[in-house]
């Protein structure tokens, strides 16, 4: 099986639509800053370069087949050695489809975005125009729609922004093979959708703690009643 997926991660379709997939996000990943990313490619060989961004450092992981990721470091989906809110920019390639604990992982990915941090997640659309070829050479995907995607998200304080849908209507070996001519009408049937999600901020407001005795007695009030308004 390992031989198999190899195989079809290195074919030509599957590495033009890595690339084309990736150049779409240019003008995204661009506008993100900080100190940490991570980027979960679809294979350990896809070598499609990240456009350029402002990160200080991207970290790159893979599923390696075995149900584990692995690149920069080797780790279960479901248990990211990562501190919590450590990442300002995710981006899942086709990589939730591959792992067997694809809920946990997605929860494990919300947990380390950083609030306010933007999460771009890409898989196969699975009644799209790719799917009879999909199911002839890649058994071990297990497609989802974004919609199910979404809702994972959503359950953990990471709302989705907008869906795109990036991909080819066909499996194409030339990344330009089509061009924007296609609608967006026909671009909902193609390969893959694009989620654009980000997390939300905390909406828990501080409440001031009790007035110490030696603060009252520096700065001393009134007792209700005693205003002069209520004189």
């Amino acid at each position: 099986m390992s031989d198999d997926r190899d195989q079809f991660h290195a074919s030509a379709p599957m590495r033009a639509l890595y690339a084309r997939e990736l150049a779409a996000l240019a003008s995204i990943v661009a506008g993100v800053y900080g100190n940490y990313g991570l980027f979960l490619r679809p294979h350990l060989g896809a070598s499609a370069p990240l456009p350029q961004h402002l990160l200080g450092k991207m970290i790159e992981l893979a599923p390696d087949g075995r149900g584990l990721l692995a690149g920069a470091l080797r780790c279960e989906p479901g248990h990211l050695p990562f501190a919590n809110e450590s990442f300002k920019l995710l981006i899942a390639q086709h990589a939730l489809e591959q792992v067997d604990e694809a809920e946990a992982c997605a929860a494990e990915l919300a947990r380390v975005l950083a609030p306010e941090g933007v999460a771009l997640i890409l898989g196969f659309n699975p009644l799209g125009t790719w799917r009879p070829w999909l199911a002839l050479h890649a058994a071990h995907l297990r497609p989802r729609s974004a919609h199910h995607c979404r809702m994972l998200l959503a359950r953990e304080q990471v709302d989705t922004l907008q869906v795109r849908f990036p991909g080819s209507l066909w499996p194409h070996v030339d990344i330009a093979a089509e061009p924007g001519a296609v609608s967006a009408r026909l671009a909902r049937f193609g390969s893959t959708w694009l989620l654009l999600a980000r997390k939300r901020r905390s909406t828990l407001t501080p409440l001031r703690a009790r007035m110490a005795k030696r603060e009252l007695a520096l700065n001393p009030t009134l007792a209700s009643g005693a205003h002069r308004a209520c004189a």
